[in-house]
């Protein structure tokens, strides 16, 4: 084993005789894991270690040798300096003249800052007052700056230190002797900097403001020369001081408001006085973030714009135009959290060029918010959206043709808007194709000279962008859709609506290769989905009804008057459609999904292109299974703000299983379900119900065959607890039964629809796998314990009967003798109690009817993973018997 050397570094050379199954030299990993190096291999490759160079730099500050001075500060640079250098790094300060050295210094002061919390001695601290004074004194304003800034981060909170730092920050953004309310409204003060003192005074500012930031964010004596340094001709200082504003404004709104409305641009009021334009972008969001704080803020009357706050919700508006699109884009994401009636009534006033705004765009009538936020959004494609095209047709050309024309009529073509891009890059693109199909065709130039174009159309393309418009196209359209879709007069949620529609159009697929009704495989119509279905629709005409017909009437009169109205930002969807087609990045495809899915119109009819736009998607083999989850999360959310379009997601979710099973998230698919359920009405319950059968009947492929079986086994458990649900079968019919046995007996159950639910039940628990039947008996246990006597008794009179001998007979078996015991114990507790709830009873009786009630919860919750608190298995005669146990 090498051992290191006298300067703590490995001897490296000692490596050489190792071989390439030797095992590493344990020693030398750890000795090289105590030094304080930046990395260890580093610290294997130099000569020295952390404490000879802090030696060094000791011995040469108490010399006075510069240059022995900055070549230790360098070595320094290798590792992880500690709190014992505060004293040499302030030594070297105040005795060096040199700016490289100096700025070594200052860079490791900035590093022991993290160790201010261990600097209470007294020496110290009186140590770093001193250099600090004396360096404010120093000539050079470089080093003012810096050194303003460094000691504000790492003096320790220490009285005397933050007075002295106060003062002279105050020094510098006030005059001595004058009315400190009154300096910094002095014309010129902090806007003068034509001359180099007031070059000097701005960086003097600016860097008052970083050590405010640093040390003092809400000093009341600050208040006034920090909000007037908004004004402040450093970019960057006026950036750090609209920051430091803004954290006034979290406490004192009011305040703030009344201080800064005069520096609001464009405002008519402002105009030629103390209007602040502010050349840093990044200032211009810290502004525009202040001005949508203040306009948020609540009034009396509630969070409404008043009169106080309209001037900077206006200059939201009016960022909007801003020709950085950046800022204009971060004003759009300050607005999308105002309420939509709010953006609906907003307009931009006209703006004259004017050369003080230069990064303000021209607008010669003044137009609605709306619009202008739909023409920026338009700019922003045009400008970023250019080389994606070119970039996707390089490399998925071996299927670009097929998201062309699998796309259908929606996505299918690139919009008119980016015509130029397109025709350039479908240039490039037939150039790449010809050059594929015949090498000799293209020379080496060629080929070059396309690359070379097709890399400038990409140093285009945007990504972040992209991907932050269509977060606010989805917002802002989210909005819309949840304020103007038709609500209940009387609970105020979105209604139902009327889902009759032509299911045979809205179900057309002339361009796919295939249908949900065909077999994916063989392409010919499937006989048992068809028969099934026909079967199942004329069952769920018998189901159980309610009284639905005012309601109907109510919500087809608002369906068809919402869908009159056009959406705000259906001239977007044309460009959100072209990113499908171009763009390679999942996570701007994610996005893109997200907005089409609040762009899609309230109405089935006008909703048919989205439909085909989402199927086409679903039939992309390079699309992963987390794009298909965010896909139907924002379409669950959808159909809680519209439910009208929930049979559009139910052909979806059918689409989904049949497509791509394997990429299916059951879950997700549950709750879709899981709130049409609750919807409570019967339509939707029997396309509900219509769309899970279609599902089961299905055809599937022998590869997909272990996938199907786990997706069925969850649909037939989301049956097992939601049936009763869903067919309105409730446990409070109750019919007394003389006999429980006897397969002759005739039970004819009077609801169909939880009828058929039954027999497909019983027909899995037969002549399926032994993993199916041991779901579907334990469906029919929850749902026997649910539903009225006449239920329990058929599914009991089933498990006694139901064959057991063949694989895996022995778990079926013994969980079917389970369900059977426990029905046995029901129906006869049930017999038992039934004749005696007639009259009262005694004490002792109804101490033994809690005891059976307790019984059989704890039994029967077995098979539930919650169940219900008010659960009377015993029925609800006995409630008021147990009303004092529950």
């Amino acid at each position: 084993m090498s051992e290191p050397s006298e300067s703590g570094s490995i001897n490296s050379s000692n490596y050489n005789s190792l071989s390439a199954g030797s095992p590493l030299p344990l020693q030398e990993i750890f000795n090289g894991a105590e030094t304080k190096c930046q990395s260890h291999y580093l610290q294997s490759r130099i000569n020295t270690n952390y404490e000879q160079v802090k030696q060094q730099l000791k011995e040469s500050a108490e010399k006075k040798n510069s240059s022995k001075i900055y070549s230790s500060l360098q070595h320094l640079t290798y590792y992880k300096v500690e709190k014992d250098l505060l004293e040499t790094i302030l030594r070297i300060i105040d005795i060096s003249d040199d700016k490289k050295t100096l700025r070594l210094a200052y860079y490791f002061l900035g590093e022991i800052s993290q160790f201010k919390h261990l600097i209470n001695n007294s020496a110290e601290i009186k140590n770093i007052t001193t250099i600090f004074n004396k360096e404010m004194q120093h000539k050079d304003i470089s080093r003012k700056v810096v050194s303003l800034k460094t000691t504000a981060s790492v003096a320790p909170n220490d009285v005397l230190i933050d007075a002295n730092i106060l003062d002279v920050i105050s020094g510098i953004l006030r005059k001595v002797g004058e009315d400190p309310d009154k300096t910094q409204k002095k014309k010129g003060f902090f806007t003068r900097a034509t001359t180099d003192l007031g070059r000097e005074r701005s960086l003097l500012q600016y860097s008052c403001f970083v050590a405010c930031r640093n040390r003092y964010k809400n000093n009341p004596s600050l208040f006034m020369p920090i909000v007037e340094g908004i004004k402040c001709v450093d970019p960057v200082g006026a950036r750090h001081a609209v920051s430091l504003t803004f954290n006034y404004a979290l406490e004192n709104p009011s305040t703030v408001a009344a201080t800064t409305k005069r520096f609001i641009p464009l405002l008519k009021a402002n105009k030629g006085k103390e209007a602040v334009y502010l050349v840093d972008p990044f200032a211009r969001r810290n502004f525009i973030k202040l001005c949508g704080h203040l306009a948020a803020t609540p009034s009396p009357i509630g969070n409404v714009i008043t009169a106080e706050n309209k001037d900077f919700f206006q200059s939201l508006c009016q960022s909007v135009m801003d020709a950085h699109l950046s800022v204009a884009f971060y004003a759009i994401n300050v607005l999308s959290k105002f309420s939509w009636p709010t953006l609906e009534s907003a307009h931009i006033d006209a703006i004259q060029f004017d050369s003080e705004l230069p990064h303000f765009e021209s607008l010669a009538f003044q137009t609605s918010l709306i619009v202008g936020i739909c023409n920026k959004m338009k700019i922003g494609f045009n400008t970023y959206s250019m080389g994606a095209y070119s970039n996707y047709s390089m490399q998925h050309g071996h299927h670009l043709h097929y998201h062309q024309g699998g796309s259908g009529t929606v996505g299918g073509s690139v919009p008119s808007s980016s015509s130029s891009s397109s025709s350039s890059s479908n240039l490039s693109t037939s150039a790449l194709a010809s050059g594929s199909s015949s090498n000799s065709s293209m020379s080496n130039q060629q080929l070059l000279l396309v690359q070379q174009q097709q890399q400038q159309l990409l140093l285009q393309q945007s990504n972040p962008f992209l991907h932050l418009a269509c977060k606010l196209i989805s917002v802002l359209s989210q909005s819309y859709v949840k304020y103007s879709y038709p609500k209940d007069s009387t609970t105020q949620q979105p209604i139902i609506g009327d889902w009759s529609f032509d299911e045979k159009q809205y179900q057309h697929q002339s361009v796919y290769p295939y249908h949900h009704n065909l077999s994916p495989f063989t392409g010919l119509p499937n006989p048992i989905s068809n028969i099934n279905n026909n079967n199942n629709n004329n069952n769920n005409t018998n189901s159980n009804t309610k009284d639905q017909s005012s309601t109907t009437t109510t919500t087809t009169s608002s369906s068809s008057s919402s869908s009159t109205t056009t959406h705000p930002f259906s001239n977007l969807t044309p460009l959100i459609l072209n990113l499908l087609n171009i763009s390679p990045s999942i996570s701007i495809r994610i996005q893109a999904l997200k907005a089409l899915v609040w762009l899609c119109p309230s109405n089935l009819d006008q909703s048919k292109l989205y439909l085909e736009t989402f199927r086409s998607q679903l039939r992309d083999p390079y699309h992963p299974t987390h794009l298909f989850k965010e896909l139907f999360l924002e379409l669950y959310k959808r159909i809680i703000a519209t439910p009208i379009l929930s049979p559009m997601v139910l052909e979806l979710v059918y689409d989904w299983i049949d497509i791509v099973p394997s990429k299916c998230d059951t879950s997700l698919i549950c709750e879709i379900w899981k709130t049409i359920v609750e919807f409570g009405r019967v339509f939707a319950n029997e396309k509900l119900l219509s769309s899970i059968f279609k599902i089961l009947d299905r055809i599937v492929h022998p590869d997909f065959r272990v996938v199907a079986m786990e997706i069925q086994k969850d649909i037939i458990k989301f049956l097992g607890e939601y049936s009763n649900q869903i067919t309105f079968e409730q446990p409070s019919r109750f019919e007394q039964c003389k006999s429980r046995s006897g397969s002759n007996q005739q039970q004819d159950i009077s609801n169909m629809s939880l009828n058929s639910i039954i027999q497909r039940l019983e027909q899995y628990s037969i002549f399926s796998p032994w993993q199916i039947r041991l779901e579907s008996i334990d469906s029919l246990a929850k749902i026997a314990f649910q539903s009225s006597t006449i239920v329990k008794v058929h599914i009991y009179n089933f498990l006694t009967l139901v064959p057991n001998e063949s694989h895996g007979w022995t778990a079926v078996k013994s969980n079917t003798s389970i369900i059977v015991n426990t029905l046995d114990q029901l129906l006869t507790c049930r017999a038992k109690w039934l004749p005696l709830f007639k009259s009262d009873l005694s004490p002792n009786q109804i101490k033994d009817l809690k005891n059976d009630h307790t019984n059989l919860c704890l039994q029967i919750g077995l098979f539930f993973d919650q169940l219900s608190f008010d659960y009377l298995p015993l029925g609800i005669e006995s409630k008021k018997y147990l009303g004092s146990s529950k």
